[in-house]
């Protein structure tokens, strides 16, 4: 029973290199999760949906796509799901997941190209608001 109870000292060097990259504080980095918050192409009232983006949970760029189309809801403009993601400010397309920046926003589309309008920004029509206007001034009652 005590030679169960008996541990061996940790050997570093018999840890695979894959095991030192997790652990070694050099790599905090590349542990912490990229905060991220994807947008629907063309919607400008969708208000985004965040995503961790880790290493371990997204091993190449397609396992982001296929996640995201089951994350995105279904009643979207979506009907392929996400098969490409740009930046909302240039339009430009991400085509790795080492692109993706930590508190950046991407716009998700399917086949269709970048719409470019004001993602995550969207004000609400006047109609909206319960206030009646005339010739553009609100009327208080």
């Amino acid at each position: 029973m005590t030679e169960t109870m008996n541990r061996r000292a940790f050997n570093f060097n018999t840890v695979s290199q894959a095991h030192r990259d997790v652990v070694d504080d050099r790599y905090r980095d590349l542990r912490r999760p990229r905060k991220v918050r994807f947008y629907v192409n063309g919607d400008r009232y969708f208000k985004g949906k965040k995503l961790y983006i880790t290493p371990h949970r997204y091993f190449n760029f397609n396992d982001l796509l296929n996640d995201l189309t089951g994350k995105l809801p279904s009643n979207l403009s979506l009907p392929y799901g996400v098969r490409q993601i740009f930046t909302p400010s240039s339009g430009r397309r991400v085509v790795d997941i080492e692109d993706l920046q930590d508190g950046h926003a991407y716009v998700c589309a399917g086949f269709e190209g970048y719409k470019p309008i004001k993602y995550g920004k969207a004000e609400l029509e006047p109609w909206s608001l319960g206030e009646i206007y005339f010739r553009g001034v609100p009327i208080i009652l």
